[in-house]
This record gives C-alpha cells, sequence and structure tokens, in this order.
C-alpha cells in the first residue's frame, strides 16, 4: 500500500487526535460521502482514504461522535 493511502481505522486515529476529541468511524464515512476526503479502493475491497485530505480535516466538538440511535432520539424529539 502506498503511503499516500490509508485505511479509516488509521483516520479515526488521526482525525480524532488532531481534532482533540473521539470522532467515529460513521462520521468518517460522512465527510468521504460529503466530498471533503479522497478515496480510492485497494485490490481486496477495502476502502482507502487520501493521507493529505485525513491530515487536513478538523472536526468541531459535538459533531464528529454522535452515534445514529443517538441521532434518531434527537429528531424524535425536534
Amino acid at each position: 500500500m502506498s503511503n499516500n493511502w490509508i485505511t479509516i481505522a488509521e483516520s479515526v486515529k488521526i482525525i480524532s487526535k488532531n481534532s482533540y476529541h473521539s470522532v467515529s468511524p460513521y462520521h468518517i464515512q460522512t465527510l468521504v460521502n460529503r466530498g471533503k476526503i479522497g478515496t480510492r479502493s485497494s485490490d481486496e475491497g477495502t476502502q482507502l482514504l487520501k493521507l493529505s485530505d485525513v491530515e487536513a480535516t478538523r472536526v468541531a466538538v459535538g459533531t464528529g461522535n454522535v452515534h445514529h440511535k443517538d441521532r434518531a432520539r434527537t429528531e424524535k424529539l425536534i
């Protein structure tokens, strides 16, 4: 694997460290879906993320660690 591409697990560690709080893999996938982080697939089918995009990404406190079930409960309250 090239040094320019990393796994989602590695990106969680980097973004969490750079953002000073934990960030979930689900939020990383949201950033990928929004086009904030470049991706490619390995030969084995693993999704790889562009290291320079991951290193440049910061997530505000309270936005990167929301779980889907918590979000669904919050939407019901609104």
